[in-house]
């Protein structure tokens, strides 16, 4: 069992990107970190830093994971931080069902399968939950609508269950990145050239400049702004006495929730989809 005054922290999906800085930005600032990863390959032990293997789509790795952790723990757990994400991307109409219901199972049941399974030892702690959604859980882009509705997914769970655990001393947050450096670009452009190949020719005259541009944007996104912005902004939401129920973090994520709430819908639609065929 850990020293009393060591905090204990389990993030999914650390093998890359925000997962991964979060880990550093944590175990840097003393906690004990278990980095969730779905293959043990990815697994890396440095100091106060424990692997555990946890797809988040596996009851029995969840079952798993939530054991050991309990009983490494002594059934107390002071924060969650649900990370875990794929991508999905391509128009409606050519976009495979199977692909939107692994976006949702991943991006959205895997949270609620984890959540639900960790709340037991969080509550114990009155600890602190922290759900990475996305500016994409506020402003969705045309392209994207398997990711848009299990971020937007997220933000509906997280408000719900926030009001659940209002009486019990449990904080539940909100952290919405804007465009940070992420292997899920380059895996948004293999969901997107799957679609595109699926296409039919007349589907290809519909949608196939449009989708170009979008391609390249999703490119464009791999020179995005540094994820430790994201795991700092963690860290405030789990030691601050008072966290915000939201956090938006990234350049002009703040500009562009502002803009919808300001626009007429028909004028916003256009500047998304604008934004989606010129890439930036």
């Amino acid at each position: 069992m850990p020293d009393d005054s060591t905090k204990t922290v389990l993030i999914t999906g650390t093998s890359t990107g925000i997962g991964a800085a979060c880990v550093d930005a944590l175990a840097g600032a003393g906690w004990r970190v278990y980095a969730g990863v779905r293959d043990e390959a990815d697994a890396r032990a440095t100091g106060s830093v424990t692997p555990i293997v946890l797809d988040v789509t596996d009851a029995k790795s969840i079952a798993a994971a939530a054991e050991r952790v309990r009983g490494e723990s002594g059934g107390a757990l002071d924060a969650l931080v649900n990370n875990a994400g794929i991508p999905g991307a391509g128009p409606v109409e050519t976009v495979p069902v199977e692909t939107f219901r692994d976006v949702i199972e991943t991006n959205l049941i895997g949270h609620f399968a984890v959540t639900q399974a960790f709340l037991p030892q969080i509550r114990e702690a009155r600890g602190r939950i922290v759900f990475i959604s996305s500016l994409g859980g506020r402003v969705a882009f045309p392209y994207a609508s398997p990711y848009h509705a299990s971020k937007w997914g997220i933000e509906g769970f997280a408000e719900s269950l926030r009001a659940e655990m209002a009486k019990l001393d449990v904080d539940v947050v909100i952290v919405e990145p804007g465009s940070m450096v992420s292997e899920i670009w380059a895996k948004g452009r293999s969901s997107l050239d799957e679609s595109r190949a699926r296409m039919s020719m007349e589907q290809r005259a519909v949608y196939g400049d449009a989708l170009a541009g979008f391609d390249d944007q999703l490119e464009a996104q791999v020179d995005s702004e540094d994820p430790s912005k994201v795991a700092e902004q963690v860290l405030e939401a789990l030691t601050t006495a008072s966290p915000s129920q939201r956090y938006l973090v990234g350049r002009g994520a703040g500009t562009l929730t502002l803009m919808k709430s300001l626009l007429p819908p028909a004028v916003f639609d256009r500047l998304t989809q604008g934004l989606a065929a010129k890439g930036g």
